[in-house]
């Protein structure tokens, strides 16, 4: 029987059962978890004198580079490598520039909880284009996940208004997550190395454009030698923790609803904060708990009440 790219495969005999779900939730939730101490390599490049905007574009280039023969192969072989999709590509690869980018020029607590209000935004689309209905569950996630942006960013004035560059380019990264995987959900014809490479390739556009902003936080461009230096640890990272994660998620994003996509990623938020608060002096307030728990609580709503299928 033919399906419509937006139509629920999770409750479908075949490839997308309930069984098979199982092994792309477990992988996102071990890729969550190692997202969770990203900032850490981030920083520790960081500490040895290259700048934010050097080091978030080299751990999207080094990828692409290590990537590319395989690519140059498959295109040769008149095979799809990924080069195509920049309208996903653009979204997913940017919302992690932008990510990354938010977790050197703001507190790690924030830009966990900021960007991980993206199962809201992907309701809004799953509504819109994966045609689910609009349940009083689903309401409430939505917002449960606001109230949360609402009580964190609140401040002394008690304007609710990001206060800083991180905090804006946290919330953005969530939006665009939220597209991104919703058109991986709904491109499921295209390969994993597709996924990937285009993640890292317009990924990187996206990092280098963000380089060019002339930001304090983010340090001048650097000169050769701190990037000849670095070198090495960007090939070890991508090789081992950059290039295996993004399999792993991309995997899970083509075989996962949106929404459960955000939900399982919010992992990171734990583990991140937890790392954050034992390694760091970083504050986590009261607001921050309570931004945090609503959050959260949106997530379980999301994935523990609604269970009503698409249309």
């Amino acid at each position: 029987m033919h399906r419509q790219p937006g139509e629920d495969r999770s409750t479908s005999p075949g490839l997308f059962t309930p069984l098979t779900t199982t092994l792309p939730a477990i992988l996102l939730a071990v890729a969550a978890a190692v997202w969770g101490l990203f900032w850490i390599p981030l920083r520790a490049l960081e500490a040895t004198g290259l700048p934010a905007r050097a080091t978030v574009t080299g751990q999207f280039l080094m990828p692409v580079l290590i990537m590319a023969p395989v690519a140059v192969f498959l295109v040769a072989r008149g095979k799809a490598s990924g080069l195509s999709r920049w309208h996903t590509g653009f979204f997913t690869g940017g919302a992690f520039a932008l990510y990354a980018d938010s977790l050197l020029l703001t507190e790690v607590s924030r830009a966990l909880i900021l960007f991980y209000v993206s199962p809201a935004w992907s309701t809004a689309l799953e509504i819109w284009l994966l045609k689910r209905r609009l349940t009083l569950a689903r309401v409430m996630a939505m917002a449960l996940g606001f109230a949360g942006i609402l009580v964190l960013l609140a401040d002394d004035s008690g304007l609710p208004l990001p206060r800083n560059a991180g905090d804006w380019m946290a919330v953005a990264a969530g939006m665009f997550w939220a597209w991104g995987s919703t058109r991986v959900r709904m491109h499921p014809e295209a390969s994993h190395f597709e996924n990937v490479l285009s993640f890292f390739l317009y990924g990187s556009v996206v990092a280098l454009a963000v380089a060019l902003v002339p930001a304090t936080g983010l340090g001048a461009l650097p000169p050769v030698e701190p990037v000849l230096g670095a070198l090495p640890w960007l090939f070890l990272i991508a090789a081992v923790f950059l290039i295996p994660i993004m399999f792993m998620q991309l995997y899970a994003c083509q075989h996962l609803d949106p929404a459960r996509v955000g939900i399982l990623l919010q992992i990171e938020v734990v583990v991140g904060i937890a790392s954050a608060g034992i390694l760091t002096a970083e504050p986590f307030g009261w607001r921050e708990t309570t931004g945090f728990v609503l959050v959260c609580s949106s997530a379980l709503t999301e994935v523990v009440v609604n269970r009503t299928p698409s249309r």
